[in-house]
């Protein structure tokens, strides 16, 4: 046999082999050999075949590594021609010398506390720690064998095998995310790492992953969010409730003076002053209710859950909302001021990007005592940049941040605030919304001299096309408009006839049920207002049934909602924004519906 056929047979052989010649001196090693003894081939060569086998007789014998430890391992010996050829089969079982490399890795595996796996060549499970086991809920035997490039089923599993064959290529991987154990069925939120494992010779020969358990971690995190969240939720109430009742006292006491008013009045013959002062009740008790709505609106915006939907946004406009939200947080300490600049529409979720500019919003005023608000400022700006992004900028005069603390300010969960003043959340929300969008987030800050947040959204074009009107039937001159409302508030049907008596005919019923009966009797409707939750059967209930028989009616449905709670309500009411109107409604949007021509 020459040299050349003796090599080809020791690298076609998966088990430790080593040739040598007649001479004594070693020819050849195989990679098992090279992984077993810690030798490489090329220092190995030429050299004794005593230097790793002190002993030369079949069965039992010790092996001696590079480092000088030994092994114990199963000598098979064959001659063919002039060559000796040694098989070394490590014992089953055999664990290295105490105090040796292979010893100090053993236990540095077998008691690390991750989880630790190793797979060959071939992708190959080859060894796994206790940890790992008990992770999978698996027993250690159960799990060594399995070829991880073969995983499948979910996308767990799917990922692992791809990621397992990129690392058997050189590549180092990471996988963060759910994986189910192909053995037991149990399901964790893993952090895994995997790493290639080099040869003597460079060759990738397998490789190596870490995995830790990061379900607890996962579970803390969503008792964290959840905690701030009602955190948030009970602030937010706060400050609800101290707008509303700012108003709600006007209101109230301008509806007083009013009955007040009309009882003089019918003692006496009124003047024309008295006429003049009951329209100026009347007008400051509707600036108190339209206040009311406003807030009421505002709070919408961050509170409606469910599905992100961008759509083109005006930044000013949902810059507003979040103000008039979280005001009662500012002004104790600073006067805000703004300086808005013309800026384009965004795509962006407005509920989203509502909570970010809240949340830099309350931060700034979180940065500034009370106490002392003529000397402070909380200022926003807004502009557009060379390509036409939107550029809004929070800047406070509040006592500013560390350098060493701006590095970690957008971490989820690292706060420096004292207990019970938030949960590291808030910033982090808002990074995690403006990078959503496409945008960048900043922060400028020295102590004592304040702090400048800076968001850059990118922009989108604004659509000057308007929405497909909604119409009412064609009427000729001789009929007046007829109305139908369906709402459950009997005291709505009756205040608005009474507003539309000199425009239009109003027929209110108070259920699903009775309208469906109704307009399969009577279709002669010019619009139909439609409340969208009813206690027995919804607007959307009533718009499908009688859409069925009546697909003329489907463009005069008006649907007026308090707010949609449901998911599907969400959904509906998305997919017909021109048939919308939302409650609590003035009487002029209902006429100017009337006015509207047929879509």
């Amino acid at each position: 046999m020459t040299p050349l056929d003796a090599t080809a047979l020791l690298e076609a052989v998966p088990d430790p082999l080593i040739a040598a010649g007649a001479d004594g001196r070693i020819l050849g090693v195989n990679p098992a050999a090279e992984r077993l003894l810690a030798w490489r081939a090329s220092d190995l060569l030429g050299k004794p075949l005593s230097t790793v086998l002190p002993r030369r007789t079949v069965g039992r014998v010790p092996a001696l590594r590079k480092d000088g430890t030994q092994i114990e391992v199963d000598l098979s010996l064959s001659a063919p021609g002039p060559l000796l050829v040694a098989l070394l089969r490590p014992l089953p079982g055999e664990k290295p010398p105490a105090g040796s490399e292979s010893e100090l890795y053993r236990m540095v595996f077998e008691n690390a506390p991750v989880g630790l796996f190793h797979f060959d060549a071939r992708g190959v499970v080859t060894a796994i720690n206790d940890a790992m086991a008990q992770m999978l809920g698996s027993p250690n035997r159960g799990l060594v064998g399995i070829n991880l490039l073969t995983l499948g089923g979910e996308p767990g599993r799917d990922r692992i095998a791809e990621l397992v064959g990129e690392a058997l290529q050189g590549k180092r991987v990471r996988y963060e995310g759910p994986y189910t154990s192909m053995t037991s069925g149990k399901t964790i939120e893993t952090a895994a790492v995997m790493a290639p494992i080099h040869g003597l010779s460079g060759e990738v020969q397998g490789g190596v992953g870490i995995v830790a358990d990061m379900s607890e971690r996962k579970r803390i995190q969503a008792r964290l969010a959840r905690a701030d969240k009602m955190a948030s939720i009970g602030t937010l109430a706060a400050g609800v409730a101290h707008e509303i009742n700012n108003p709600l006292v006007y209101v109230t006491l301008g509806l007083e003076l009013i009955e007040r008013e009309l009882s003089r009045m019918q003692k006496a013959a009124p003047l024309p002053e008295d006429w003049k002062r009951l329209r100026a009740y009347c007008a400051d008790a509707i600036s108190g209710a339209e206040r009311v709505r406003a807030i009421v609106r505002d709070l919408g915006t961050f509170s409606r859950p469910g599905e992100v939907r961008p759509v083109p946004v005006d930044v000013e406009k949902v810059l507003e909302s979040s103000i008039n939200m979280a005001m009662s947080h500012i002004l104790p300490r600073a006067q805000l001021v703004r300086e808005y600049g013309a800026l384009q529409p965004v795509l962006a979720d407005e509920t989203r990007l509502g909570q970010g500019f809240l949340n830099l919003l309350v931060n700034a005023a979180q940065a500034i005592p009370e106490g002392a608000p003529e000397q402070h400022r909380i200022i926003l700006k807004t502009r557009a940049g060379t390509s036409g992004e939107a550029i809004v900028e929070v800047e406070d005069t509040g006592v500013g941040i560390e350098s060493w603390k701006l590095e970690r300010i957008f971490e989820p969960f690292w706060t420096d605030k004292p207990v019970g003043v938030g949960t590291g959340l808030g910033l982090s929300i808002v990074h995690g919304i403006v990078t959503g969008l496409g945008g960048e987030i900043s922060v400028r800050s020295e102590p004592g001299s304040g702090s400048s947040f800076r968001v850059v959204l990118p922009s989108r074009p604004r659509d000057d096309a308007a929405p497909a009107p909604v119409g009412v039937a064609p009427r000729g001159a001789a009929r007046r408009p007829r109305v139908l409302l369906i709402d459950d508030e009997p005291h709505l049907g009756t205040t608005l006839a009474t507003g539309l008596r000199e425009h239009a005919d109003l027929i209110a019923v108070r259920s699903g049920r009775e309208a469906i009966d109704l307009l399969l009797r009577d279709d002669a409707f010019d619009l139909i207002l439609c409340d969208l939750m009813m206690p027995d059967l919804t607007g959307m209930d009533v718009f499908e049934e009688v859409s069925k028989t009546r697909p003329a009616l489907r463009g005069r449905f008006v649907f007026t909602t308090g707010g949609a709670v449901t998911e599907r309500a969400r959904q509906f009411i998305e997919e017909k924004p021109d048939q919308r109107l939302d409650k609590p409604f003035r009487l002029e949007q209902v006429e100017a519906l009337l006015r509207r021509p047929p879509r």
